[in-house]
């Protein structure tokens, strides 16, 4: 069923794809990611062009109306989104710096601004996007939690076994019902769920159950129920922005940590970690959400023009996405990780633990919103 989807996926963005796309991946692009991990990356800071339009296929001409800029604030490192990008949430925002630059005709442009340089943690990200101090950020699943529970039921450990049952959720009304409260509770309007994998474990160690993590300590999301979940494994839990990990990790500030494979990958964390073992604990999302200051400058038009390529670039990254983490663990390897693949009978002790903090999510998102939850993906999986 898998590998339909993905068919299906690559099909819905295949006429998209042959649009040319020169305006992200020029040469200010790529040197100001190649310069410096701090420089901003310009994805084209081209002029509307002048003379006729073009109207696209939802029959709107996107170059005509008042220019404007969107600046992207993200932890993703500079080389992440050099050229075509690497990880699934590079790739998915250069892509859509590319075609929103391409359909608008140079009257939309787009700047990167990578490793953290406008905001870091999640206070910063909500804050400025509240304020304005850019148009896009890109955000954790797990880290909207310190300002609202919306989306608590995509951080449920081992509730998603594979890539068919999280996007059956995010495919669904209960998705729209978390970005509604989201929205809500931050007044920042979520546009798209970049799914990124499920999370790994690397150490120094080998890592085969729950015993093996007594006195490690590991860096984790910064939400209740990752934090929680590991202290149940028995792992001392220490939390640390994603901008500086790979420097705790090389201080010795912590020793092992937890990540999608693509973002062990494009932060190189496995030069700092000897061993990956597949967990998939965790699946993943990045949220992209607009500041509500400039989402409210936008005409109907622009609003509908945004949504629809978010839309769009959402399914492209699910195309990628199961091959990009094949991928990436044989990148590991080849940088010198050894990469531990889990007996059933070893993921089950971690799955039985991990149910252990799955009431702590029921009082987060209150009792009837997970039982909705719990009881869709259980019976969805049920019928596969």
């Amino acid at each position: 069923m898998k590998k339909v989807m993905k068919k299906v996926i690559a099909a819905m963005v295949s006429t998209a794809m042959l649009l040319p796309l020169a305006a992200c991946g020029n040469s200010n692009a790529d040197s100001a990611a190649a310069t410096t991990a701090a420089a901003a990356t310009t994805a084209g800071d081209s002029k509307a062009s002048e003379g006729g339009g073009s109207v696209g296929a939802d029959g709107v001409d996107h170059t005509q109306g008042e220019p404007f800029k969107i600046r992207f604030a993200t932890n993703a490192s500079a080389g992440d989104v050099a050229g075509d990008g690497i990880s699934q949430t590079g790739k998915g925002m250069i892509y859509f710096c590319k075609q929103i630059e391409e359909r608008s005709g140079g009257r939309i442009t787009t700047q990167i601004f990578t490793d953290g340089q406008l905001a870091s943690s999640t206070q910063e990200y909500i804050g400025g996007a509240q304020n304005g101090a850019y148009e896009i950020f890109m955000l954790n699943c797990g880290s909207w939690a310190d300002y609202t529970p919306a989306y608590a039921g995509l951080n449920i450990p081992y509730l998603y076994m594979d890539y068919d049952d999280a996007y059956a959720v995010l495919d669904s009304g209960l998705r729209q019902e978390w970005d509604q409260r989201a929205q809500a509770d931050t007044q920042c309007i979520p546009l798209a769920h970049l799914d990124i994998g499920f999370r790994q474990l690397t150490a120094n160690k080998e890592i085969h159950s729950p015993a093996d993590l007594k006195g490690v300590k590991i860096r984790t999301m910064v939400d209740p129920i990752q934090m929680n979940c590991w202290e149940a494994f028995g792992a001392s839990v220490t939390p640390v922005p994603y901008a500086e990990l790979y420097t705790a990790l090389q201080q010795k500030l912590v020793d092992a940590q937890e990540n999608p494979p693509s973002n062990i990958v494009s932060s190189k964390i496995y030069e700092m970690q000897s061993y990956c073992m597949k967990t998939n604990h965790n699946f993943t999302t990045t949220i992209m959400a607009a500041s509500p200051v400039f989402w409210s400058t936008l005409t109907e038009e622009d609003k509908a023009f945004i949504q629809d390529l978010w839309k769009e670039t959402e399914m492209y990254v699910r195309s990628l996405t199961e091959d990009l983490s094949d991928g990436f663990f044989d990148e590991m390897q080849s940088k010198g990780t050894t990469v531990i693949e889990l007996t059933t009978d070893e993921l089950k002790v971690f799955q039985d633990v991990a149910k252990s903090v799955w009431p702590q999510v029921e009082e987060q998102m209150g009792s009837e919103a997970y039982n909705k939850l719990v009881d869709f993906v259980l019976d969805y999986q049920a019928k596969k």
